[in-house]
């Protein structure tokens, strides 16, 4: 086993030059999820729950909000594959007295039943092996306990992917394939599929509602480019078309014409569907 469990790849990938726009990009992003957070912790029962456990936490945004709302008696530990997102994590004011923890959720050796609540942003759609991961998370909360994530839709309901992947390609000319099952933000857009790894975990009352709602955020259209030239399947395209730095600049001016025509009201907006789901240990 590598030093990052059974997900070698994904530990890389976090660990090293790619996932290091999500450190430089954190509160730009949690900026522009804010409305997904909130359908995430909307109506969440901690009713008697003291242990709570945060998969895929990132720079822990989500953890800190969920130690907030548990209470200061409860314990709350954000666990992640990487460690430079950890430690902006454990460097945040808010988070002393937060456990963050590296490792991979696939093969952690958790306490067995150990957490009495495990929530998850966007966290665990990188998986190696889903039926196991989801076995192995089960393992760690307890009985008639709840698991509460948020995953995305296709990316064809998700303008924020689509958009910019439409404008990289127009431009270069590159062929870039649909995401399917590989671990990736788009591995659980098949509800059908998401639904049976969840069964073959053994979680009941599952539950995948599909929620619409928006991405949005108050940069300028130039920063909101930027971003978009290091996230996001844009980011995957231009990677994949390897552009000359002339090409590079109208992909960018291109980003910025388009957030010009979604500003409104000091807002750039993009349409999102996100599945929430809800099981039972």
């Amino acid at each position: 086993m590598s030093k990052y469990g059974e997900n070698d790849k994904q530990g890389q990938y976090w660990n090293e030059a790619p996932g290091q726009s999500w450190v430089i990009n954190d509160t730009a992003m949690n900026e522009r999820l804010q409305a997904i957070s909130d359908i995430l912790f909307q109506g969440l029962d901690v009713t008697g729950c003291n242990n709570g456990l945060d998969i895929g936490c990132g720079a822990g945004s989500t953890t800190r909000r969920l130690a907030a709302i548990m209470g200061n008696q409860a314990k709350v530990t954000g666990l992640d594959i990487s460690e430079k997102l950890l430690a902006l994590a454990r460097s945040h004011p808010e988070s002393v007295g937060k456990d963050f923890l590296q490792a991979d959720a696939q093969s952690c050796k958790f306490e067995p039943e150990g957490f009495d609540l495990a929530i998850s942003r966007f966290g665990v759609m990188f998986f190696e092996n889903p039926f196991k991961a989801f076995q192995n998370i089960k393992s760690a909360v307890q009985k008639g306990r709840e698991m509460r994530f948020v995953c995305w839709a296709p990316i064809s309901a998700n303008d924020f992917f689509l958009s910019p992947l439409n404008t990289v390609v127009d431009i270069t000319g590159v062929s870039f394939a649909e995401p399917g099952k590989e671990p990736g933000p788009l591995a659980f857009s098949d509800r059908t599929y998401l639904s049976s790894i969840l069964k073959t975990a053994e979680f009941s009352s599952i539950n995948i509602d599909i929620i619409e709602t928006s991405i949005s955020t108050k940069d300028s259209v130039e920063k909101n480019a930027s971003l978009l030239m290091e996230i996001g399947m844009g980011f995957r395209a231009i990677k994949e078309a390897a552009p000359t730095d002339e090409v590079l600049n109208e992909i960018r001016e291109a980003f910025v014409a388009d957030g010009n025509k979604r500003q409104k009201n000091g807002f750039i907006s993009y349409d999102a569907t996100i599945y929430r789901v809800s099981a039972v240990a």
